[in-house]
């Protein structure tokens, strides 16, 4: 019902539109035009109205012929194909569109756009790089959304090398915004050079990616992975407190490599006074849970449950609740013991059951840390679910 009230209300605009329109130009040249447009026009709007689109969308086309005036009409209706999965329609549509040479420069942009994404819709993914090869360099409207278009398939197809080639070739105006995708692009070379265990190549991308954006968290937390890899915590240190000054919400994800880095330095404080500075200004489950740790080496579980209880009450969390009760299991016996460990199998499937990571620009939530968002592509947007049912 939703796909025929959208035709109802494009063809109806349109139509009126372009029946003003050719009103006006028959006034003007004092000739009678053919009631062949108007009768097919009405013809395709009861096929519509008796749920007959795609009679419809023939008697439209035949309506009107395709020059620079109908050019958008047949855009849209290239458009709706695509949207409804009918693609061989969609690629024809644009395909006559870009045959006729009455259409403007911008028009002709405008067509090839489409028919790239109609190929890249349908896999034809090296018909639509060549197309858009062509305008991604070219000066009018749609530049931006035709590198975008050119990058998503490079990013689908994991061609790491030429995004950022065609990232690298923007210069001034054109380069801006492109920068962290840039910065994701060299740190997924980095994680590949790394799983490869080819770690001069992972540092040298790395670095360049710092380069691209500083605040780019994944550089930090990959540099650091690198650096305890080859055995050289206090570099990985170094990367890995730099997190509480570019994205404070990435610092749980650090807290481990930290713990690890640490205690090849074996320094204790060093850990004890960064994990006081997150819990002054940025407070999570993963730091109350690591500096309860600490407390329980230096002074025992009873000190560190006592301390784990006072963050609940300042900050309560069911990731924190659960580290209490797994505090007192270690010191409760008989009964007492048997309660805790009901207890915390029920708040465990509750905290199991919650999502970990969600993305703020579309929503999308889930278990695993996504650098690309899988629904609304976007890079760097999925962060830690903070508060009660988060860090």
């Amino acid at each position: 019902m939703l796909d025929l009230a959208l035709f109802i209300l494009i063809f109806v605009s349109l139509g009126i539109g372009y029946l003003i329109g050719r009103r006006e130009r028959v006034r003007r040249s004092g000739h009678r035009s053919s009631d062949q447009l108007s009768s097919e026009y009405f013809v395709g709007l009861n096929y519509l109205l008796n749920e007959q689109t795609d009679e419809a969308i023939e008697s439209f086309i035949k309506a009107l012929e395709i020059n620079s005036d109908t050019a958008e009409t047949f855009m849209v209706l290239g458009r709706l194909f695509r949207q409804r999965g009918e693609l061989d329609r969609a690629i024809q549509t644009h395909q006559d569109l870009l045959a006729r040479p009455s259409l403007t420069r911008e028009q002709m942009l405008d067509v090839q756009l489409e028919l790239a994404r109609d190929y890249k819709k349908a896999g034809l993914f090296d018909r639509a790089e060549t197309l858009l090869l062509d305008i991604v360099r070219q000066q009018w409207p749609g530049w931006r959304e035709s590198i975008q278009t050119l990058l998503s398939i490079y990013e689908r197809e994991k061609e790491w090398d030429k995004a950022i080639q065609l990232v690298g070739s923007l210069k001034g105006v054109q380069a801006s915004g492109f920068e962290s995708q840039r910065s994701h692009y060299l740190c997924e070379l980095a994680e590949q050079a790394l799983r490869e265990s080819d770690v001069l190549s992972a540092r040298r991308y790395l670095r360049q990616a710092a380069r691209s954006s500083f605040e780019n968290v994944r550089v930090s937390l990959l540099q650091g992975q690198v650096e305890l890899k080859i055995d050289n915590p206090k570099d990985a240190v170094k990367a890995l407190e730099r997190i509480v000054d570019q994205d404070r919400s990435f610092i749980p994800e650090s807290v481990g490599l930290l713990e690890e880095g640490y205690g090849r330095l074996r320094s204790q404080r060093g850990l004890s006074t960064y994990l006081g500075r997150c819990l002054r200004e940025a407070p999570s489950a993963a730091v109350v849970m690591a500096s309860a740790r600490l407390i329980a080496q230096q002074q025992g579980e009873k000190e560190a449950g006592r301390f784990v209880a006072e963050q609940i009450v300042k900050r309560p969390s069911l990731k924190g609740l659960n580290s209490l009760i797994d505090i007192h299991l270690q010191m409760a016996e008989g009964r007492a013991r048997q309660n805790l460990m009901m207890l915390r199998d029920l708040t465990g499937r509750l905290e199991h059951s919650k999502p970990v990571y969600r993305c703020g620009q579309c929503g999308f939530d889930g278990k695993e840390l996504h650098w690309q968002c899988p629904r609304c592509h976007e890079w760097g947007s999925t962060r830690p679910i903070m508060g009660l049912e988060g860090e």
